[in-house]
């Protein structure tokens, strides 16, 4: 059997507290506080034979089981016993050294002293044992609040990757059809996309150009695909080295505008995207042309709804996400705090 000593000296640290301040409050009744240490040394061996049998075994067998009356009966009893049985060993004990002290302890008044006293350390000891326990259990339910945010947003980055992988695979195959030698240039691009979601996008965090990066491959692998239809606007400011960011934020945003822009007649469809770093504030907008009917398409709510569960989780109360149909486009604005906490 293991020894957990943490415990152990917690449990010698009580007990020894014990013995310090009830020496310190018999000085009233012993001239020094030596005197006291003798006394209280026997005492605190009698009352942790009863706070131990309270500990571990009437408040897990018979408290925490809802046995509620078998437990006070038996915690009365117990206190009855230690009781009784401390004071006739405190009579015997001083039997030889105070005569007086010997006949006090001897009496009921004795008795009912070591019952009070017995009752303050049984009643200290039992919620200091509760406090743990809430501890405990606090403790405990935090990391699997933890274990679940982490799940979540396993599963949350895994609802992304479908959607990016089929994307970037189509403009792939369009591309091997129509132009084999920018397909080639395309493929270069897709192998780091990959390389993106199947690595960094494990990680908590990834560098803030590591994300700008994978933005440009992504954009101008649409951009190569959709060559006669779509306008693209795209630029970044800002020192963006050595800053770091949750993976995956803005995609969904951006691949939500190529596949959502619509055209009126014969014009190309206007994507504009601008990413902006002013010290720790990070600006994001995205925004197509779109005919505004007043509806949100279905898979853009998910999404945006997945992006903004994400930004709860990692970023609570630093972020500010709006979207909404402006002058004939669709527009994304995320403000984000990515200072270190």
């Amino acid at each position: 059997m293991k020894i957990n000593w943490k415990i152990l000296g917690a449990h010698l640290l009580f007990w020894l507290l014990y013995i310090v301040i009830w020496g310190i409050h018999d000085l009233a009744f012993a001239p020094t506080f030596w005197d006291t240490v003798e006394g209280n040394v026997i005492g605190s061996l009698w009352y942790a034979v009863g706070v131990y049998i309270n500990l571990y075994l009437l408040i897990p067998y018979l408290l925490l089981k809802n046995k509620r009356w078998a437990y006070v009966g038996l915690v009365i009893l117990l206190m009855l016993l230690v009781s009784y049985g401390l004071a006739q060993t405190f009579a015997w004990h001083y039997l030889s050294i105070h005569k007086g002290t010997s006949d006090f302890f001897a009496s009921v008044q004795g008795i009912a002293n070591t019952a009070s006293d017995f009752l303050v350390v049984y009643g200290l000891a039992t919620c200091l044992f509760f406090i743990n326990e809430w501890y405990i259990k606090e403790r405990k339910l935090r990391e699997l609040e933890s274990q679940n945010l982490k799940a979540e947003l396993v599963m949350l980055k895994g609802q992304i990757n479908p959607h990016f992988l089929f994307n970037a695979l189509n403009s792939v195959h369009v591309l091997i059809r129509t132009n084999p030698e920018l397909a080639t240039d395309t493929l270069e691009k897709f192998s780091d996309l990959l390389s993106h979601q199947l690595y960094d996008v494990e990680q908590d965090k990834i560098t803030l150009s590591q994300e700008v990066q994978n933005l440009d491959n992504f954009i101008e692998l649409q951009k190569m695909r959709h060559k006669d239809h779509v306008d693209v606007d795209w630029s970044y400011t800002g020192s963006l080295e050595g800053r770091l960011i949750s993976p995956m934020l803005f995609l969904n945003f951006v691949e939500n505008a190529f596949k959502h822009g619509s055209a009126n007649g014969d014009e190309h469809v206007k994507v504009e995207i601008s990413l902006s770093l002013a010290e720790n504030q990070l600006s994001f907008v995205c925004s197509n042309s779109a005919s505004e009917d007043g509806r949100e398409p279905k898979s853009i709510g998910l999404g945006i709804a997945n992006v903004r569960r994400r930004l709860d989780i990692i970023y609570p109360d630093k972020y500010q996400l709006s979207t909404g149909f402006d002058e004939g486009a669709y527009r994304v604005l995320l403000k984000l705090d990515i200072s270190e906490a």
